[in-house]
């Protein structure tokens, strides 16, 4: 009980989550997906491991799978209109959730919901009394809608619903609870809202951390691409564990592992005091990692392959590019070196910089403005994770 306040960012209202679990009811603690993509990640599986320990409670979890209201396209986080889901690839996308969700909850004792089964059944009189629920004022509030409206992009009338038909699973399933990221307060708020427009016990919001992804500056999103999935092989999810910023150690330690808090203390202290080298730190995470979504034994495999494909590689069989200094002008900044050699973005370029993943002779290079004149000849820059670079 003491630690279910672990890794908890928002508990509204105050002091309420405490009251409900100290009450001995079974509680029905609601979680929605909307099956835009047949992954679910690591992100998804900080609120999911919390989940996870409610159920170990006793409580009822109820999975919300948002057939419907993917067609719709959650607007949060968004600066433009979704583009619209065929019923048939909702369907498939829902239908990998389900073993998904079973590498963390115990799925026989969970109870999984398709929000069709009541919109598909309601009436036009009914919707309309449900949209009766809330103003277009209290919808513009959310920053997403203010953001788009302010630079004049367009906001369509059913992504203005979406909240409240989100919301309205709530009041579908009575929920004593709804969990989410952080980045699902609204939507999670308006259910609330609605509980008590429907005469229910209004249900406590719970909301985690988001988990940034391994470009190490936005969140896990499969939007981005920058994601581990739950569904990774053994091997991807080590390898791409691996590549983490150093800067993400703590939070992944914090979010992504099950670590005692004494180790979790103590592997950060070896951090800070650099007593340890950081990517020793990151090998325990990634094989904690694999052990919980696969298992030890291949976690030892996918840390021997990785150690031999990268630790223990010899430098000269390394394939390096040539980078010919005579090519560019002294004053050629480092950005536009790697515009040219990456065939990137220059936006994509810059989130390398930020995340540490620039390095010329082993050091790591923030600066993006750094001179081709200031590279001694024969440096060797590395670019991502398989990108070497030799200046001649």
């Amino acid at each position: 009980m003491k630690n279910i306040l672990d890794n908890i960012e928002i508990n509204l209202p105050e002091g309420e989550l405490e009251k409900k679990l100290n009450s001995g009811k079974i509680l029905n603690i609601k979680m929605g997906f909307d099956p835009t993509s047949p992954d679910l990640h690591l992100g998804h599986a900080v609120a999911l491991r919390k989940l996870r320990e409610f159920q170990d409670l006793g409580h009822k979890i109820i999975i919300i799978i948002g057939d419907f209201t993917a067609r719709i396209g959650d607007p949060t986080g968004k600066d433009k209109t979704r583009p619209e889901l065929s019923k048939e690839d909702i369907e498939a996308n829902s239908k990998t959730y389900i073993n998904q969700l079973g590498k963390v909850l115990d799925i026989s004792k969970i109870e999984v919901r398709k929000n069709s089964e009541w919109f598909n059944q309601m009436k036009l009189d009914e919707f309309i009394s449900l949209l009766s629920k809330y103003t277009v004022q209290q919808v513009m509030d959310r920053n997403d809608f203010k953001e788009r409206f302010s630079k004049g992009s367009s906001i369509s009338l059913h992504e203005i619903v979406y909240p409240l038909i989100q919301g309205y699973d709530s009041v579908s399933i009575k929920a004593d609870i709804e969990m989410g990221g952080q980045d699902q307060l609204f939507n999670l708020l308006v259910g609330r809202y609605l509980q008590e427009k429907y005469n229910q016990d209004p249900q406590t919001v719970v909301c985690t951390p988001l988990l940034k992804g391994l470009d190490g500056v936005n969140k896990m999103s499969k939007s981005l691409k920058n994601y581990i999935g739950l569904t990774d092989s053994s091997i991807d999810m080590y390898g791409k564990t691996m590549s983490i910023p150093d800067i993400l150690i703590e939070e992944y330690l914090d979010l992504a592992t099950s670590f005692s808090k004494e180790e979790k203390d103590y592997f950060k202290k070896q951090i800070e005091s650099k007593k340890e080298n950081p990517m020793n730190i990151k090998k325990k995470i990634a094989f904690n990692i694999v052990s919980i979504y696969h298992s030890e034994n291949l976690a030892k495999e996918a840390q021997n392959d990785f150690e031999n494909k990268f630790q223990k590689r010899n430098l000269e069989d390394i394939h390096y590019i040539n980078v010919e200094i005579k090519e560019f002008d002294r004053e050629t900044t480092l950005l536009e070196i790697l515009y040219k050699l990456l065939g990137k973005s220059k936006s994509e370029i810059r989130k390398l910089f930020e995340a540490g993943a620039i390095s010329i002779d082993g050091k790591k290079v923030f600066d993006i403005n750094l001179k081709i004149s200031e590279i001694k000849n024969g440096s060797v820059m590395k670019a991502g994770k398989l990108n070497y670079f030799k200046f001649k």
